[in-house]
Formats: C-alpha cells, sequence, structure tokens
C-alpha cells in the first residue's frame, strides 16, 4: 500500500510468494550474454531490450512486451517466406540437374564406341597416339622401365646387418663381348657409362635381401659375388647391385 512518502508496499502477500524462492541475481555474464557479445543483435532487439530493462512506469514496459511479440511474428514469417522461396528455387536447380545429368548420360550411352577409342588414344602428358594400342604400348613400356615390379633378385650377403643398396646397370663390361675379348662396338672397350635404376629393398634378415627390379632388367645367369658387391650378367648386360 502507498504510505505518507508516497511508496508502495511490494511485500508478497500471504501464497503469493511460494513461486519466487530464488533471492539472487542475475549474474551480469553467463551463457546468454556470452552467445550475444560474441554473436550479431539486430539493433531493433536491443531497443526493446533497453525498454523492458530501464523503463519506469509498467505501461510501457507492457507497451515492451507486446512490441517484443509482435515484432518476433513479423520476422519470423519474414523468414519463413524466404526459407520458402529458397527452397523451391532448389528444388528448381535440382530438377534441372536431374534433367541434365539423364541427358548427358544419354549422350554417352547413345556414343559410339568410335569416339570414346579416339578420345582414349589422347593422353596430355605424352600426346596423342593414332591408335589406342600404341598408347597402351607406351604405358606398358614406362611401367616396365620405372616401376620395380616384376623381377626380384634374392642376395645371401651374410654381413649381419642390413646393408642399404644400390642397383647400376650398363652393357659390354670386359670379357662379355660373345666373339671374345676386343670385339665389343667402337668406343665401347670396358662398357657403357653406369646407369642408376629405380629398386625396392626388402631385407628378409640380417644375412638375407631381396631387390625388386624393374621388369625390362630382368635377367638369367648365377650372382658373382666380388667383395660386397655383385654381378648378374646376362650376355652383354651386366646388373651391379652394390651393399654398403
Amino acid at each position: 500500500m502507498a504510505n505518507d512518502k508516497g511508496f508502495v508496499d511490494m511485500t508478497p502477500q500471504a501464497g503469493n510468494g511460494d513461486d519466487y524462492r530464488d533471492p539472487t541475481h542475475i549474474p551480469s555474464e553467463n551463457e546468454f550474454t556470452n552467445d550475444i557479445n560474441n554473436g550479431v543483435v539486430d539493433k531493433n532487439s536491443r531497443t526493446l531490450a533497453k525498454w523492458l530493462r530501464e523503463k519506469q512506469w509498467g505501461v510501457d514496459v507492457r507497451e515492451a512486451l507486446a512490441l517484443f511479440v509482435e515484432w518476433l511474428s513479423t520476422k519470423w514469417h519474414s523468414n519463413k517466406e524466404l526459407i520458402d522461396k529458397n527452397s523451391d528455387r532448389q528444388s528448381q536447380v535440382e530438377k534441372r540437374q536431374t534433367d541434365l545429368e539423364g541427358r548427358f548420360t544419354g549422350v554417352l550411352s547413345g556414343a559410339t564406341q568410335d569416339s570414346e577409342v579416339i578420345d582414349a588414344r589422347n593422353s596430355e602428358t605424352y600426346g596423342n597416339f593414332d591408335v589406342l594400342d600404341k598408347r597402351f604400348e607406351n604405358i606398358e613400356n614406362l611401367l616396365s622401365k620405372y616401376v620395380p615390379q616384376g623381377f626380384e633378385v634374392t642376395i645371401k650377403h651374410n654381413l649381419g646387418h642390413m646393408p642399404t643398396v644400390d642397383v647400376f646397370t650398363y652393357d659390354w663390361a670386359i670379357g662379355t663381348a660373345p666373339n671374345g675379348f676386343g670385339t665389343e662396338p667402337d668406343g665401347l672397350f670396358g662398357g657403357t657409362d653406369r646407369a642408376s635404376v629405380i629398386r625396392n629393398v626388402i631385407h628378409l634378415d640380417a644375412n638375407t635381401v631381396k631387390v625388386i627390379l624393374p621388369l625390362d632388367y630382368k635377367a638369367d645367369g648365377e650372382l658373382e659375388r666380388h667383395g660386397n658387391d655383385f654381378y648378374l650378367i646376362d650376355g652383354i648386360r651386366t646388373i651391379e647391385f652394390r651393399l654398403n
């Protein structure tokens, strides 16, 4: 009730204070303020919040609440209309994409075998081939020369550790000319320059190693050991394995 100083007694009456059991104030920093401070808040939302917090008269607080309800409803319906339009637009795009994919599949299905073969002859890296078989042969040649697969040599070295293995190849080494010493081609006495060979090395144990080479280097013959180096000689070709 009002007293002679104009104050109003706000003491809850009997039976009305049971729901108001928390005497603590809402902390200034909480999970809501964190989201608000780190997000984007509409200017009108801040205005309504300020009115609700600061308006002195109840009629203004109620008006702020009413405005908030109506404004929120307007925002929701506006966003819903935009979402519905975007959903319809997305459905139309997906339908056009499905139609386009269907037509593209139909073109591929109806394409002649010759057109597919012509396309398969072309290589961005190695150029164009007049027939598909030549492109396949080019791929096979690259595999046989540069992919360590297709020829394996097992070396029992008995070194008691796992050495590094370097592999070299050369032709016309001394003693490999089929018609005897000194019958190699002019300028090749002593052999051609050594060329390094790509390899994979698998140590089976401390005394045995398996060396995998490209198929192009496949050779027959028995391994010959000279120190820690091993030689596989097949005709004029020598494959040298250096173990360190």
